[in-house]
């Protein structure tokens, strides 16, 4: 992980083009990206794994919304 960027939620939310309270909301409710909790209120994103997130969400229709990219 050493090469890995961190990003801040504020970051995150702003690479993901998402509001930071969505980020925090899925944090939360762990349907958002995986995410480094460093202590109570210290959470940083790592920049690749913000990507593959994304892109194992991209679909080729709104009736695929759920399933697992093929």
């Amino acid at each position: 992980m050493s090469a890995d960027v961190l990003l801040t939620v504020e970051e995150a939310a702003t690479r993901l083009k998402i509001s930071k309270h969505t980020l925090n909301r899925w944090r939360v409710t762990g349907e958002g990206p995986p995410f480094v909790k460093y202590g109570p209120r210290l959470v940083r994103y790592i920049d690749r794994v913000l990507d593959e997130w994304a892109t194992k969400r991209i679909r080729g229709s709104t009736s695929e919304y759920g399933r697992e990219s093929r």
